[in-house]
């Protein structure tokens, strides 16, 4: 009897491989005779597979030793690659008998499969080899347990993996920055294909004769760069810069700089810039993937469009995305440009609305009537605490022409709105104290006089007694510096997870010592006070942000994967056990935070427009911030043209805990309206109506895309759109 797609329980943590299409009872498969001979035994009986050893284990435990592997190589003579070697004094022994069931993995032909084609411990781990804890990890440390981790490096690696894995009965999971927020990348017994490594900057194919006219009337694209899956966002920033910062030339990207751009896009793509330059399916102008099959095929208006379209937005699902070909959208034209060159500004305000309906009805006719290529030049983000309000806007121009602006489209309104003085409406950190700067030189300080601003009418409130600047502004001469800063006084320098950091941030930009101070580093469930590292003093000085933007375009720097590092580990274990390897603290340090967390964040949602007294009421009764705005030009696109569906919300709208996303949804439904999720920041499973939630209706049309270019359900997974084909 062959026994194939059974759920094999390992020990150490209850770890569950689905899919593995072989079993063995006392032999692990060394040869394709064995081989045979063990698909042949069959599941006599549960305990064969799940002894009494098999239980989580306890921080400071041992793992079973069990079964000797074979360490042997030899080459392969057309490859060149090393692959196992089977000969008789490297046969496998068989199992002791009490760990016959619980630690070998018994991966027969997979094994044999990739082990032939890539090196074993640097670019191929399994379950209980070495580093596989610390390679499984996702960025929010959530326990999953892939059968295998490839690292791809070209394309042919990920056709090799997709061979073998296709051919053994296993699913295939992509991974790029790792950043689910269930983990979905790492699935539990797939076959995950990393394609971080496939990020080569230096084979860029960068065009700049690819220009066209972009969304908003008078916008328009320079340029395209195509790369590898495996970027970042960091490196996107950076060689955007690199290539097309002399024209104002922007990278749209997300918050966080190790987010993968493959799944960023893939979910649809919010970011900074996106009320100028839409969503990220929106400048995304071809995709390359390979699909189950090993074909590989470009996906464009030109070619295979209904793939273009479900790749734009649909979550992906129908193969493995080995390369994007950005659009390069140049920044608008600027009031006061020819004095000094285009700017750009990072700019936060605060204030009370006055008059509830009044104000929640101005705010969203700001988003939804205005003139986009006005409104269009801000992007951010924007919150509300009971009746309180701020927003923390990156203005494509000065912080002049931005406060003309803000007039012009009316919501610098003191009748309706009573702005907070800039040194009570939290400026942001790592300033030293600066309201105004251009260039990197400080214009005003906090509580200082600041002439600049004090003559420009409704620039600034009254307190204690004089005149003091509504507004926090920080102006850049490009767009990559107003990111970083944006970066810099952002969460980076504050969780463990947004980058790999060593905790010495200094130590990893490079940066002199008399440019850093003591930080202390946030960590999960740990106190803030425990957790030290290293951080630059101020976000205003050059030195900063050029060390930031160098560190963003390498690759292998601390920027562009994401965390917790092996040293941070290491002090974590000091605070825990100290005598314990960093591999069992990574290990107890995943399992403890998915019973503790549980699945994860509870998503997000994308706020439509609202009755105005709906919103007032939401406005005043609740808290939250909305991360990335979406309007101008992202509301701008069809519907129609491409997977994302919600072409009607301003608001992106990130949940902390699924207290909070019931309590806003039930609301959301309750006030006659429909909910709507915002993929890439997947909820748990067990929604019953996930896929309109996602998706609206369009996601039986992504499903009949997937019957065609995954008919075997190689892709499929928990929230990807199920294949009704084969």
């Amino acid at each position: 009897m062959k026994v194939t797609n059974f759920a094999l329980v390992v020990a150490t943590s209850t770890r569950v491989l689905l899919g593995c299409n072989t079993a063995a009872a006392s032999v692990v498969v060394v040869d394709s005779a064995q081989e045979e001979q063990q698909q042949d035994v069959g599941v006599a009986n549960e305990k064969d597979f799940v002894s009494k050893k098999n239980t989580p284990r306890q921080l400071g435990s041992k793992s079973p030793k069990g079964m000797k592997s074979a360490k042997g190589k030899r080459k392969n003579s057309k490859t060149g690659r090393k692959e196992p070697d089977t000969s008789e004094n490297n046969r496998v022994e068989e199992c002791d008998l009490n760990y016959c069931g619980a630690e070998p993995i018994a991966l027969g032909a997979l094994k044999t499969c990739l082990t032939g084609s890539f090196d074993h411990g640097s670019s191929l781990y399994f379950p209980y080899d070495e580093d596989y804890d610390l390679h499984r990890m996702t960025a929010f440390s959530y326990s999953r347990f892939p059968a295998a981790i490839v690292f791809a490096e070209d394309v042919e690696d990920v056709q090799t993996a997709l061979a073998c894995a296709v051919d053994n009965g296993y699913k295939v999971s992509a991974r790029g920055g790792n950043h689910s927020y269930q983990g979905l990348g790492t699935m539990d017994g797939y076959v995950v294909i990393d394609m971080g490594r496939t990020c080569k900057p230096e084979d860029f194919v960068v065009d700049k004769d690819d220009q066209g006219p972009h969304i908003i009337e008078g916008s328009k694209y320079i340029g395209t760069i195509k790369a590898q899956a495996g970027c970042t966002n960091a490196i996107m920033l950076a060689h955007g810069h690199k290539h097309f910062g002399d024209q104002d030339g922007m990278t749209l990207i997300g918050s966080c700089p190790s987010v993968g751009i493959t799944g960023f896009n893939l979910g649809g793509g919010g970011g900074d810039v996106s009320p100028y330059v839409g969503y990220g399916v929106d400048i995304v102008k071809e995709f390359q993937l390979v699909l189950y099959d090993g074909t590989i095929v470009k996906a464009s208006e030109e070619e295979n469009p209904e793939l273009y379209w479900a790749t734009r937005g649909g979550g992906g699902g129908n193969g493995v995305v080995t390369h994007l070909t950005y659009k390069i959208v140049q920044a608008p034209k600027q009031k006061y440009e020819d004095a000094g060159g285009k700017k750009f500004t990072w700019m936060r305000i605060a204030f009370n609305i006055k008059d509830l309906e009044k104000g929640a009805a101005l705010i969203q006719e700001w988003f939804y009537d205005a003139d986009p290529k006005i409104t269009g030049k801000f992007g951010g983000g924007f919150g509300w605490d009971h009746g309180a309000s701020y927003a923390t806007f990156v203005y494509l121009g000065s912080w002049k022409e931005a406060i003309e602006d803000l007039k012009e489209t009316g919501l610098l309104d003191h009748e309706l709105f009573e702005f907070s003085p800039v040194p009570y409406a939290s400026p942001p950190p790592r300033v030293g104290g600066a309201i105004l700067t251009e260039n990197y030189e400080v214009i005003c300080q906090t509580f200082g006089p600041c002439p600049e601003i004090e003559d420009i009418p409704g620039a600034t409130v009254s307190a204690e007694g004089s005149q003091v600047p509504a507004f926090s502004m920080f102006q850049f001469d490009s767009y990559a510096e107003v990111e970083a800063f944006q970066i810099c006084v952002g969460r980076l320098y504050f969780f463990e997870d947004w980058s790999s950091t060593s905790g010495d941030f200094c130590k990893d930009l490079g940066l002199d010592d008399d440019k850093c101070e003591d930080g202390k580093l946030f960590f999960f469930g740990i106190s803030a006070d425990t957790l030290t590292s290293k951080i630059p003093k101020l976000c205003t000085d050059k030195d900063v942000i050029d060390a930031m933007l160098n560190a963003a375009g390498d690759p292998s720097g601390f920027m562009n994967s994401h965390g917790p590092s092996v040293q941070i580990f290491e002090q974590l274990a000091q605070l825990v056990v100290p005598a314990l390897p960093v591999k069992e603290v990574i290990q107890w340090w995943m399992d403890t935070r998915s019973q503790d967390r549980g699945p994860g964040s509870a998503g997000a949602s994308m706020f439509q427009r609202f009755d105005g007294s709906f919103f007032a009421k939401m406005l005043s009764e609740t808290a939250q911030y909305s991360n990335h705005l979406q309007h101008g030009a992202a509301l701008m696109v069809d519907p129609d043209e491409t997977a994302y569906p919600w072409r009607n919300a301003a608001f992106m709208v990130e949940y902390e805990t699924g207290d909070i996303a019931d309590s806003f949804l039930e609301r959301i439904v309750d006030g006659g309206y429909t909910p709507q999720g915002y993929y890439a920041y997947l909820n748990p499973s067990g929604m019953k109506k996930w896929r309109s939630y996602f998706f609206d209706d369009k996601w039986r049309i992504l499903s009949e895309i997937r019957a065609k270019y995954d008919p075997k359900d190689v892709f499929g997974k928990p929230l990807t759109i199920e294949s009704i084909g084969e």
